[in-house]
C-alpha cells in the first residue's frame, strides 16, 4: 500500500509498476469487449462500414479510454481505497470503472457513432440506443477495471507477458486511428 501519492508500487523481482500492470489488464479486457461487441454496435448505426475497420476504430476507443482516462481514474481509486479492506477493494475499483467507461461510452462512443451515421444515413442513435451502449460500457469497465485490481500483482509479476500485451493493445489501437482516419476523410470528400 503506498504511503504517499508520489509512491509507486512495484514487482519485486521485474520493478513493474502496479498501477501499469493494472491498466494493462483493463486495456486488455476492454480490447476483448470492443472487438466482440463491435457488430452490435456497427448495427446500431446500419451497417455503414466493414466490420474488421470498425473493429479497430471500437478499439482505439477503447485504448485511448485506457491510457489516457484510465491511468487517472486508477490514481484516484488507488487514493480513495487507500484505508480499505482488501475484500472490497475490487467491487470499489469496479465501480469506478463502470463509472468512468460509462460515461466515456456515453459521451464519446456515441459520438464516433453519430459521426459516421448522420452523413452516411442522415440519422443520429435514438435514446434507447445511446442507453444501451452506456450500459455496456458501464459493465465492461466494471468487470475490467475490477480484474484489474485482482489480478495486477500476477501481471506485474511477468514482465514479458505485459510487454506483449500491451504492445498488442498499443497496435491494434494505431491500426485504429488509421482506420478512423480513413474513414473520417472519405466522408469529408
Amino acid at each position: 500500500m503506498p504511503s504517499s501519492w508520489t509512491h509507486v508500487d512495484k514487482d519485486t523481482t521485474t520493478g513493474l509498476p502496479i498501477m501499469l500492470a493494472q491498466n494493462i489488464i483493463v486495456g486488455t479486457a476492454l480490447t476483448v469487449g470492443a472487438i466482440a461487441c463491435s457488430g452490435f454496435y456497427l448495427a446500431m448505426i446500419g451497417n455503414v462500414a466493414s466490420l474488421v475497420p470498425w473493429a479497430l476504430v471500437v478499439t482505439f476507443v477503447a485504448v485511448a479510454y485506457t491510457y489516457v482516462v484510465g491511468f487517472a481514474l486508477l490514481w484516484c481509486v488507488e487514493s480513495f481505497t487507500l484505508r480499505m479492506r482488501d475484500k472490497f477493494k475490487p467491487i470499489a475499483y469496479g465501480v469506478v470503472g463502470a463509472i468512468g467507461y460509462g460515461v466515456w461510452g456515453l459521451f464519446v462512443m456515441t459520438s464516433v457513432m453519430n459521426s459516421l451515421d448522420q452523413p452516411l444515413n442522415g440519422v443520429v442513435l435514438a435514446n434507447g440506443d445511446v442507453a444501451a451502449i452506456a450500459v455496456n460500457y458501464a459493465a465492461f469497465g466494471f468487470i475490467a477495471t475490477m480484474l484489474g485490481q485482482a489480478h495486477a500483482p500476477k501481471l506485474a509479476a511477468r514482465r514479458k507477458t505485459a510487454i506483449g500485451l500491451l504492445v498488442a493493445q498499443i497496435a491494434l489501437a494505431a491500426l485504429g486511428l488509421v482506420c478512423a482516419v480513413m474513414m473520417f476523410s472519405a466522408l469529408g470528400r
